[in-house]
């Protein structure tokens, strides 16, 4: 039964956004001072501000997902291939539209280049998700209840 399906806590939610997160922001933030042979400190705090965007939009997103899952049935740790590229793909979908704007005004870009350059980021950091989230999924597994008393 649908029910029986145990999901990831509060608590696990949040040490999986702030963990990945913080690997992502150490990552954009080099990238973008190398790309753009710009200021660390103005890269590292515009990364801090999509990070905190993402990190919100990442807690309800995943619960979301996550509720999803159970009320089909699923297990959301147990996820198939599809259903994590599925997951990936949603999640950056959703941070495009959030993103964009903040880029434009940060970077004072026109809406086509903050686009185009949120479009590279978003196909590296799906990348990221999938692997990311797989490997968090192993390292912190969520025990499901024995069925049949098994």
């Amino acid at each position: 039964m649908a029910t029986d399906i145990v999901i990831r806590t509060g608590f696990d939610r949040l040490r999986y956004a702030l963990l990945f997160e913080g690997i992502l922001v150490v990552l954009f933030t080099t990238t973008m001072v190398l790309l753009f042979d710009g200021d660390l400190s103005s890269m590292g705090a515009l990364s801090v501000v999509l990070s905190l965007v993402a990190l919100a939009t990442n807690f309800v997103y995943n619960y979301v997902y996550d509720s999803f899952d159970v009320r089909y049935g699923r297990i959301p740790t147990e996820r198939s291939l599809q259903g994590r590229i599925l997951h990936a793909v949603g999640f950056e979908f959703t941070l495009v539209i959030l993103s964009v704007p903040i880029i434009v005004w940060w970077m004072a870009w026109g809406w086509w280049q903050a686009i185009a350059f949120d479009a590279a980021a978003m196909a590296a950091i799906v990348v990221y998700t999938y692997f990311f989230t797989l490997a968090y999924d192993r390292v912190f597994p969520v025990v499901q209840p024995c069925k049949d008393g098994l």
